[in-house]
């Protein structure tokens, strides 16, 4: 349900996040006097930038902010610094630091909690994607390093404790008050002291690879490649075998099911047909069933290609990564088991999810079944078809994903590609058929050369933040100056927007530092700076 805005009263250092449930000594024992950021973020705080849209500084008191890098703040200053748009720039000040200002709920020296945003429960996807925008800068904070692999590690035993799952409660240790489970009807059994919700999602077994890969591809530390980690690796491999196998054999006998979801629901996307099952999948496809999208919506037809797709790319670099760091025989084996998942996976995607589509020609299908089933359409979550270049699965200059990028960027091609008298960009079943995705928006950004598309995108979002300077998950593509949206507090997207800048700031700087402005190279503004970590 699209949400408008309510003006909240100033926090004024009284009231308690009822969330945060903080006890004595734990990490949050110094946020007693600090605010819920579900109110926070729905009200202005000056000083507003001195741009035409005055947007309202939204980081909260540094007292109140769960985590602090050196390196981003220093990233975020010579932005801002850069940046001659000031209501561009205030938007990078709010939104690359939020996940760090907000969402580290719990940490140790060994594991870390982070949660999505607004709901109190951490996504195996969302937080991989938070935290990307910052693996850049692991190797040169010793904190934030640390942080990403106490990440990992929780996230290991998320994945050992309940592979099916998408997310997660607080770990008991953490002293957090868990949030309200979905208990739903789920096989295998769930655990629901440890599980928030329990959709299989092909994409957060890929995203936990994510996590793992980026920190070791920024920082050449392998050290969370423990035997918890590779049993983990072992556990993702299991679940992609039996997620492939098809619903029949050859002979037409129904094979065993070896995940099952039912939801009491009056919403069709919410739950699965066939007794819970999902909708029948032919054998010999090579690609692998998934329940459900990154959108957290029912796949209509289960071999979900986009996801398919960032699970061959993530064992690629898992492959790679473990050649390098172990020469065991046993990681030796897990390498090549590895390897074929990948190879066949991304066959299977070429074999069967390349379609010749009446209007755009030869164009990747969102999903297929293996009978010759197909659905055209993309949904604004990553992985999505308009970010497989984003994910590392092919250039995207390639000539289907350009078909499939002006496909599923149109009304004719995408059912759910909104456009407004505000606001356009891809949306989804999931808010409903009024509102876009800002995160659809960044993604078209970072999938484009085009300067005129980009410069477009970015006005978009500047101008349609509900006047608070913060992503939010969807905006009423109606909505003017973007004032009707949902969830005022979703840091992924915020982390997206981050993101974003970043990439073209080294790829396109004239885009956002203006003409003639040289390239911002995170390795190079830190070639001679050191943090005091």
């Amino acid at each position: 349900m699209n949400k408008v805005a309510p003006r909240v009263p100033p926090f004024k250092g009284k009231k308690t996040a009822p969330e945060h449930k903080p006890k004595p000594n734990s990490f949050f024992s110094n946020f007693k006097s600090c605010p819920d950021y579900v109110d926070y973020s729905q009200a202005r705080h000056g000083p507003y930038s001195d741009g035409p849209l005055e947007l309202p500084y939204m980081r909260p008191d540094e007292r109140c902010r769960t985590f602090t890098s050196e390196a981003v703040e220093k990233v975020v200053a010579d932005l801002v610094s850069r940046i001659p748009d000031l209501d561009l720039a205030r938007l990078v000040e709010n939104c690359l630091p939020n996940t760090l200002d907000t969402t580290v709920l719990w940490k140790t020296e060994a594991e870390a909690f982070i949660v999505t945003g607004d709901i109190h429960a951490e996504w195996l996807r969302d937080a991989a994607r938070q935290l990307s925008v910052y693996q850049p800068l692991a190797r040169y904070d010793p904190a934030l390093l640390k942080l990403i692999r106490s990440a990992i590690a929780t996230q290991t035993q998320f994945v050992l404790n309940s592979p099916y799952c998408n997310a997660f409660q607080p770990p008991v240790r953490s002293g957090l008050e868990p949030s309200k489970p979905s208990t739903d009807k789920v096989f295998p059994k769930v655990p629901w002291k440890v599980v928030f919700e329990c959709k299989w999602e092909l994409d957060s077994l890929a995203s936990f690879l994510t996590l793992s890969n980026e920190y070791y591809a920024s920082t050449g530390d392998a050290s969370f490649v423990t035997e918890e980690w590779l049993r983990a690796l072992e556990t993702v491999l299991k679940v992609l075998t039996r997620q492939s196998v098809a619903t029949y054999d050859e002979n037409g006998a129904v094979n065993p099911f070896y995940y099952t979801f039912q939801r009491d629901t009056n919403i069709g996307s919410e739950t699965l047909p066939l007794a819970g099952t999902g909708n029948p999948v032919n054998y010999g496809t090579g690609l692998v069933r998934s329940a459900f999208r990154p959108s957290d919506d029912a796949c209509i037809l289960q071999l979900f290609v986009p996801a398919n797709a960032h699970m061959a790319v993530e064992l690629t670099k898992t492959a790679d990564m473990l050649r390098e760091a172990s020469k065991s025989e046993k990681v030796s084996k897990i390498v090549t088991a590895c390897q074929k998942f990948a190879q066949t996976i991304r066959q299977g995607i070429y074999d069967h999810a390349v379609v010749n589509h009446p209007v755009f020609g030869e164009v990747f299908a969102y999903e297929v079944d293996g009978f010759g089933g197909t659905v055209h359409m993309d949904d604004a979550n990553i992985p999505s078809l308009l970010s497989l270049p984003d994910l590392g699965f092919l250039d995207r200059s390639d000539t289907v994903y350009q078909n499939t990028r002006k496909m599923v960027l149109s009304k004719r091609g995408n059912p759910y590609y909104q456009t407004g008298s505000y606001f356009e960009a891809i949306g989804g079943p999931h808010v409903g058929i009024h509102s876009a995705w800002p995160m659809a928006a960044l993604m078209r950004i970072r999938t484009s050369d085009n300067a005129e598309e980009i410069a477009e995108n970015l006005e978009m979002l500047k101008k349609t933040t509900g006047g608070l300077g913060l992503m939010h998950e969807t905006v009423n593509v109606n909505s003017k100056g973007g004032v009707a949206y949902s969830r005022p507090w979703f840091a992924w997207c915020n982390s997206e927007f981050g993101k974003t800048i970043l990439d073209l700031a080294k790829r396109m700087p004239e885009v956002v530092f203006g003409e003639g402005a040289e390239a911002y190279d995170i390795n190079e503004a830190f070639r001679d700076w050191t943090t005091q970590g």
